[in-house]
């Protein structure tokens, strides 16, 4: 039986370092049968993939497939960056965000096994630049989704930063998406860690100013410059080690059967 394809779907504006680090971050994932699309709307610096990969589909767009004008809000460029998917299941990668590499592993195994049309850990990591906590919350980018649901349900195109709590809010109302439980280990950090050079504008923290889209596109500086190349794998560990210390410090409330599949293979 050939496992089904996930469909990780990166938009980007300006976060070259970012983009990178997803990369690298995709490469690093430990389930095989995936994707990631990159879809960039920075038309004045677009990115070109520095290296052979054919599972990765990069597009460079700023306009709105449905009306032929600039992009007004996220929602509108999710909803295009899912048309070039061919997965059978959806996972949001946030450009600024950290993805352990058992994170599309462990949320494909929970999805076969509850049966439902969405999978999503009870909590996962929150990082700043002094602290990194546990973190309950809706966190979309933690959750995987049918590929057909997320066709069907689409996404809020009314205002930046609520795109997601479409899908999100039916599924969970639906009963296909289960909050609460504990058959999980975190493996998806919400990253408010990097500088400001590295991170630009937040649009989760500037979530109710009708600004927001705009804004991010004014603050984030961090052009492309060069072909897309990964960050090298001592960069990457670099940046894992810190989620993998704080887990390992945490052992005790973290469900043992899934941290001994998951978390234990990694610290060997």
């Amino acid at each position: 039986m050939v496992d089904k394809k996930v469909s990780f779907v990166c938009t980007s504006y300006r976060r070259f370092y970012c983009v990178k680090r997803i990369v690298a971050q995709y490469h690093a994932q430990t389930y095989e049968n995936k994707e990631l699309i990159i879809f960039n709307t920075d038309m004045e610096y677009p990115y070109e993939l520095g290296f052979d990969d054919p599972t990765i589909i990069v597009v460079n767009n700023d306009t709105n497939y449905l009306t032929g004008e600039k992009y007004k809000n996220r929602g509108e460029i999710c909803r295009d960056a899912v048309t070039h998917t061919t997965g059978e299941y959806f996972m949001l990668a946030d450009d600024d965000d950290i993805y352990l590499p058992y994170h599309i592993q462990q949320a494909v195994d929970g999805i076969i096994d509850n049966g439902r049309d969405a999978w999503k850990p009870q909590k996962s990591l929150f990082a700043t630049g002094d602290r990194l906590e546990f973190c309950q919350n809706t966190l979309e980018a933690s959750v995987i989704v049918k590929m057909d649901r997320i066709k069907e349900i689409g996404f809020r195109e009314d205002v930046t930063g609520y795109e997601g709590l479409s899908w999100y809010t039916r599924l969970r109302d639906e009963g296909q998406l289960k909050e609460i439980h504990d058959k999980y280990i975190p493996s998806y950090c919400f990253n408010w860690s990097d500088p400001a050079e590295v991170a630009g504008h937040k649009q989760s923290g500037d979530i109710n100013n009708p600004d927001n889209f705009d804004n991010h596109k004014q603050s984030s500086g961090d052009y492309c410059t060069d072909p897309l190349i990964p960050l090298d794998k001592l960069e990457l560990d670099i940046v894992y080690q810190k989620y993998y210390s704080f887990l390992k410090s945490n052992k005790k409330v973290i469900n043992k059967s899934h941290y001994k599949k998951y978390l234990s293979p990694l610290l060997k």
